[in-house]
């Protein structure tokens, strides 16, 4: 097989494996491209593709530049979160202009995926700029392990020239004294939210620390000596963005902006 053939079926066999195991088969055919779009590990975007019969099809980016320096399971969590926007792309309503909604963030938990838009416990479930962590009773985790176990899932190919990780894996759970058939959603002034056992629920629970764990290291991807380690160019301008009337604007880091039509904070792009 060519190194394309194989760079593009390492990502169609973990696709189909979990499209079976999380998704219920229930996702269709998708074309995998791989983009070096900065500070982006992958992106989903809906109807891009068609053939000369007219047949339509949905695309997934993988960024090449982050892999060789994450580790595996940062890769699959990145596929499994842009296999849930191709499932609201056909099985539900999608936020408009990307925009992550309470469908998505439902779907999200679902496959074992905690929304955040710090990417760690605390953050909001929904936004415009959306991160997630792992759920460590979630399905995704349950999943990933087993497929990687038995050498079901991997990657054949790694871009020498690797940037830095993006983020940190976390792994994160419940107050273990909270009942163990529900999850921690959300943190804020008015308590904590849950997902019931018997479906999605918000409701109260009571005030509890949630805790977490790094994940452990998957076998490096490349030996190090053919690794080239690029230094990132030094980000001086921050994206933020209206969630009420979707204007834009460029600052530095850690801005508080509130938009004077829509009496809304602007929030920040987490590329």
């Amino acid at each position: 097989m060519n190194p394309t053939a194989e760079l593009y079926q390492s990502l169609q066999v973990a696709y189909d494996r979990f499209n079976e195991r999380l998704f219920d088969a229930s996702l269709p055919p998708i074309i995998f491209t791989v983009q070096r779009k900065p500070g982006v590990m992958g992106y989903f975007t809906g109807d891009r593709w068609s053939d000369v019969h007219g047949r339509i099809v949905s695309e997934i980016a993988i960024n090449p530049s982050y892999i060789a320096s994450s580790r595996l399971i940062e890769v699959m969590q990145t596929l499994i979160h842009e296999m849930v926007h191709c499932w609201q792309h056909f099985h539900g309503s999608p936020g408009r202009k990307y925009y992550h909604n309470m469908e998505w963030a439902k779907k999200m938990i679902e496959v074992g995926l905690m929304p955040s838009s710090t990417g760690e416990p605390g953050g909001n479930i929904i936004g415009q700029f959306m991160g997630d962590y792992i759920l460590e009773d979630g399905n995704f985790l349950k999943v990933f392990q087993e497929l990687e176990a038995d050498r079901e899932i991997g990657l054949f190919w790694l871009d020498r020239k690797a940037l830095p990780r993006l983020f940190e894996p976390v792994i994160a759970g419940a107050n273990p004294n909270s009942k163990p058939d529900r999850v921690l959603l959300e943190s804020g002034t008015t308590g904590e939210y849950v997902l019931s056992e018997d479906g999605f629920e918000v409701s109260p629970l009571e005030q509890g620390t949630p805790f977490t764990s790094t994940v452990p290291t998957v076998n490096s991807l490349l030996p190090s000596n053919l690794q080239i380690l690029e230094t990132p160019k030094r980000k001086t301008r921050i994206r933020y963005q209206c969630p009420g009337c979707d204007v834009i604007v460029y600052g530095r880091p850690k801005l508080h902006i509130l938009c004077g039509d829509c009496d809304i904070q602007f929030e920040r792009d987490l590329e």
